[in-house]
């Protein structure tokens, strides 16, 4: 039975830069990621203003063009539930556009480069968490043990380290579904934020991607109407204000994200990113908050020296960022269509000081 330092499970940003921020400090990693590798990872696929460069500092490497999607940069655009005549675009702002399944694969890379034992087509089975945690892994038909000191859980919104520490927890989803179009439609290079009641409890958007365009929503689960009727609601209205002639529906995806909680771990199990429930419910990105607190908890683990809890100290470190997202989730859920409204009036004239 192989001993390693850390078991970080799941291979998206958080984990990877978990994995990465240890194996830099000596320690003996192993990453597990259920896809295979460049596998396609429902997203939009977006990065704030800041996170580049903040990635780059936590991984030590520059962001490479062939994971960029173009327009490689854009800008953002607010609609509001009155439409487009009172939305507008947010001066000096910038928006990363990237393809998702190669920057994860980018950043898996970067751990195996950094010694990390990164395997592919792996999954958890089960987790002991003792004073030595001893996880059960299966990789195709071949299952097997291995141990160590600390446990990360970065494997999403379901976790089973999350479900397997807290088995009668709570963790609210918000459903995200998003549809790739063939589209013709009067847009600019920007990332279209859309915010009206009876589209999205929180969210809608369109993004380009070179020869086609993401739209998507977010809803909170059994709402009326559904996920399905409110983006053929969400189309009509990009009909009317953009012009939109979709062409050819390539696909459609359905997914979770976090959407109102905040759990950080227990002793030497630490979760980060979505498994954690770090995620901005005005926009869905989870992207650089999913480095930020894989960065967080392996300086925690660094920090422990083997012998204490990281848990307090990482709880320290992410506290600015889960207190963000907490006082963001009482907003958005505070919001009728008058005050998204505001809101967006507001974010247009706070680009132009």
């Amino acid at each position: 039975m192989k001993k390693y330092d850390v078991i970080v499970v799941g291979g998206g940003p958080g984990g990877s830069a978990t994995a990465i921020g240890c194996a830099s400090a000596g320690m003996d990693v192993l990453l597990i990621e259920k896809g295979p590798k460049n596998r396609e990872k429902p997203c939009g696929g977006v990065l704030p203003l800041v996170a580049p460069e903040t990635i780059e500092d936590i991984v030590g490497d520059t962001i490479p063009d062939d994971v960029r999607e173009e327009p490689s940069e854009l800008g953002l655009y607010y609609v509001p539930p009155s439409g487009r005549a009172n939305g507008g675009r947010v001066r000096n702002y910038k928006i990363h556009n990237v393809n998702r399944g190669l920057f994860d694969q980018w950043l898996r890379d970067l751990s195996e480069d950094s010694g990390v034992d990164v395997r592919h087509e792996t999954t958890l089975t089960s987790v002991k968490t003792t004073v030595d945690h001893q996880a059960t892994i299966r990789t195709g038909t071949e299952s097997f043990s291995v141990t160590s000191t600390f446990l990360v859980g970065a494997d999403g919104v379901r976790s089973l380290v999350r479900r397997i520490l807290f088995p009668d927890l709570k963790a609210p989803p918000m459903i995200v579904e998003q549809e790739h179009w063939r589209a013709e439609a009067d847009i600019e290079d920007c990332f279209y934020g859309f915010f009206r009641g009876d589209v999205s409890d929180s969210y809608a958007y369109l993004i380009p991607k070179a020869d086609s365009v993401i739209i998507g929503l977010g809803v909170v689960p059994h709402s009326v109407p559904n996920v399905v009727e409110r983006i053929d609601r969400f189309r009509q209205w990009l009909v009317q204000d953009f012009e939109f002639i979709g062409r050819e529906r390539i696909k459609r995806e359905m997914w979770s994200i976090p959407f109102g909680y905040f759990v950080p771990g227990r002793e030497r199990v630490l979760l980060v990113g979505d498994a954690a429930g770090l995620c901005n419910p005005l926009s869905g990105e989870g992207i650089r908050l999913a480095v930020e607190s894989g960065e967080a908890a392996s300086n925690a683990i660094i920090q422990s020296d083997y012998t204490d809890d990281p848990l307090p100290r990482y709880v320290r470190n992410i506290s600015g960022l889960a207190g963000m997202i907490e006082e963001l989730n009482r907003f958005v859920r505070s919001l009728d269509d008058d005050g998204r409204e505001e809101f967006v009036r507001n974010e247009i004239e706070r680009g132009r000081t």
